[in-house]
């Protein structure tokens, strides 16, 4: 999205030095910074102001800095410079005014991401998360990048304890919540399945009455997550769901085939993702397309065009001739 380096200063509360300029989108990396974006240098293990005029060189319009602001440039002087991207991404989800779809659980959630919006871009012009950009820089990131003229998005929502994905929520406030499955993962940080469910269940708690919750009905954790919300609730993955799949099928490029069968009527589906598991990522993504508008042939050929990000049940053939399956 653009913005005006004072309309940044509003937004997060900073102060501007220098000229009124543009900035359109915003970068945390100076590597990949596209010119005329805003630079934002987060103070983690490595201090991203040591990049400011790397930053600069490669084209930004517009800074964040903590620090003294630099001259020639247009810099927002800010206490926090990842708060501040906070509260420039509440700032961008502010402009949209079609569908937010959250997408979170301990898998599946890129692959559910993916094929969401490759289903959503039948209809609607969409910006997602790139990759597994998911976390409190992530999300907030991929409001302020997304095109002024986004009709609907889709973010994937990531936690590593309880209160992240709520936090996640204020500043994206979805309308659509799809969780796909609790397993043991970073059990280090959340506990036993239960306390991930707690944190997982976030999202839906977060959704208005207006919204709609997509939960995995074939998850028993997932599904009792039906209860802590008053947004309207549609099931995929078990045979008694809303949308479900029939007669699933894998070529010999581990491509499913099936008969997608759901509350809004069959069609058949083969999907260009590769793996057993992405039938059931596929019937979610299936489930918010049909959920906002898009016909059934809409949905089938979004899930059969789909791409999905890197390292995701990648096959290729080696000089040797054999089959490389790179799932890492």
């Amino acid at each position: 999205m653009r913005f005006r380096a004072s309309q940044i200063a509003a937004a997060v509360g900073g102060v501007l030095h220098g000229p009124d300029t543009w900035a359109d989108g915003a970068s945390i990396d100076s590597r990949t910074l596209r010119p005329g974006q805003l630079f934002v240098p987060i103070v983690a293990a490595r201090d991203g102001h040591d990049f400011l005029a790397t930053a600069v060189a490669a084209g930004a319009t517009v800074v964040l800095t903590e620090r003294e602001a630099p001259g020639g440039i247009a810099a927002v002087r800010v206490d926090d410079t990842a708060v501040a991207l906070t509260r420039l991404g509440a700032g961008a989800r502010d402009r949209l005014e079609g569908p937010v779809v959250g997408i979170t659980g301990s898998v599946g959630k890129t692959s559910t991401k993916d094929m969401t919006a490759g289903v959503l871009r039948r209809r609607f012009v969409v910006a997602a998360s790139e990759k597994s950009f998911n976390n409190e820089l992530g999300v907030p990131l991929t409001l302020v990048n997304a095109p002024d003229d986004t009709e609907a998005a889709v973010l994937e929502m990531g936690s590593r304890g309880r209160g992240h994905i709520a936090e996640l929520c204020a500043v994206a406030r979805p309308t659509v919540g799809v969780v796909t499955a609790v397993e043991l993962v970073h059990a280090e940080l959340m506990g036993d399945l239960d306390g991930i469910a707690e944190a997982k269940a976030e999202l839906v708690e977060a959704l208005a009455a207006g919204g709609t919750a997509v939960l995995n009905a074939a998850d028993v954790r997932v599904a009792a997550m039906a209860a802590r919300t008053d947004a309207t609730v549609v099931t995929f993955g078990d045979p008694g769901a809303s949308v479900r799949a029939v007669d699933v099928r894998l070529d010999d490029e581990l491509r499913a085939t099936f008969r997608l069968e759901s509350d809004w009527g069959g069609t058949e589906v083969r999907l260009g993702v590769r793996g057993v598991h992405q039938v059931s990522n596929a019937l979610a993504a299936a489930a918010v397309g049909l959920v906002l508008g898009i016909d059934l042939g809409g949905v089938a050929e979004g899930l059969s065009d789909a791409v999905l990000s890197p390292w995701r049940m990648d096959l290729t053939t080696a000089p040797s001739g054999a089959r490389v399956l790179n799932g890492s």
